[in-house]
């Protein structure tokens, strides 16, 4: 059988690549062939190697989405591709859901027994605007999609119309849970090599350098917590397009030597080691993967009210609205702090009883595939 995994976008290191690249490097399935498309590029070599070392492909369009939705520039080069390669799965993943609409049209008209569309995102406001666009959407998609996925419910009721989102299989966002077991041993080394004081209270965050992801407002809660903790410290892992607005904010409040920017690591289980508390402040989320690799490293989660209550598997995870209020940021700060004092805990096993395991992941996606 040959699966195409369809990019409606560019592949970084973002929430619904990282997805496939764990399901790609924990499906061990002779039977089952992978390529890869991506309508703009890849910039993620990990990427590259774990798709050749499955004998598979990865074609780059370098596309360019304009910056709207109505995005049918892509359809007959995608339309092309498909008259050179032909597959019996064509799995899409996209955040926009005219990519979803015209991804799954090309699809099916090359003949593609099984497509396959799936969500991983959700938005800030559901508007009327939007209600309208979905709808259109999912009207353009019917009888193109054989399959609808989404990795929350959350997800499935933002990107598809109410008759599809019932009926969207609701794919977990497996992670390894056994690499993000709390270890005392790499959080002393993670430290060292940041040389952060084994006695310091440490805030992470692991996310894209972003609006969405919100660290501005994290950086300016943190500026209250180091102002009563000289020894804290901020721990934020990635890159992103916010990467020097945020660092000249952390240089603007005085905290250069207080946050720490790694850039993106292939560690992160390691890294939330080091840490002690997790801080979530995105805008909205579709799930939040790294919530849970969090809960899964025994981190107490202070999360936004825009990230579904699903990610919720332990009794520490807290959610907070987000405003630029101060009373808001205060909230937070109080909260952060409140939870440094809770010990850590294995949840590695609660995480994997939630249905969070890689390889449960696997073979529901292998299931789908083969039926």
């Amino acid at each position: 059988m040959k699966v195409l995994q369809l990019f409606g976008g560019m592949i970084r290191r973002g929430g619904e690549e990282m997805f496939v690249l764990n399901c790609l490097k924990n499906f061990n399935t002779p039977e089952i062939c992978f390529d890869c498309l991506v309508i703009e590029d890849c910039d993620n070599d990990e990427f590259r190697q774990v798709i050749a070392a499955l004998g598979g492909s990865l074609y780059e369009l370098n596309i360019p989405l304009h910056a709207t939705r109505f995005i049918n520039h892509i359809y007959k080069p995608v339309c092309a591709f498909f008259r050179e390669h032909s597959y019996d799965v064509v799995h899409i993943h996209s955040s926009s859901i005219a990519a979803i609409a015209v991804l799954s049209a090309a699809a099916k008209r090359a003949g593609t027994p099984k497509v396959i569309v799936h969500s991983h995102s959700t938005g800030k406001v559901d508007s009327f605007e939007h209600k309208i666009f979905r709808f259109l959407a999912s009207l353009s998609m019917r009888g193109k999609v054989d399959v609808y996925c989404a990795c929350s419910v959350d997800a499935a009721q933002w990107k598809f119309a109410p008759k599809y989102a019932a009926k969207a299989h609701i794919i977990r966002n497996g992670i390894d849970v056994e690499s993000f077991r709390f270890n005392e041993d790499t959080r002393r080394v993670i430290r060292d090599s940041l040389g952060i004081p084994s006695e310091s209270f440490v805030v992470g965050h692991v996310g894209r350098l972003c609006r969405l992801k919100n660290q501005a407002f994290l950086i300016d809660v943190f500026a209250g917590i180091a102002e009563a903790d000289s020894a804290a410290r901020l721990l934020l892992l990635g890159d992103g397009e916010d990467g020097d607005k945020l660092r000249r904010s952390v240089r603007d409040n005085g905290l250069s030597d207080r946050v720490i920017f790694t850039g993106n690591v292939g560690n992160v289980n390691e890294y939330m080691s080091a840490m002690d508390v997790f801080a979530f402040p995105s805008e909205y989320e579709g799930l939040g993967i790294v919530a849970i690799e969090a809960q899964c490293a025994g981190l107490p989660v202070v999360a936004s009210t825009g990230v579904p209550a699903e990610i919720k598997l332990t009794e520490n995870v807290s959610f907070l609205p987000v405003t630029d209020s101060p009373d808001s940021k205060k909230a937070w700060e109080q909260k952060i702090t409140e939870l440094r004092a809770i010990p850590r805990k294995d949840e590695a096993d609660t995480v994997r009883s939630a249905g969070y395991d890689i390889r449960s992941t696997v073979e529901r996606l292998k299931e789908i595939y083969l039926d």
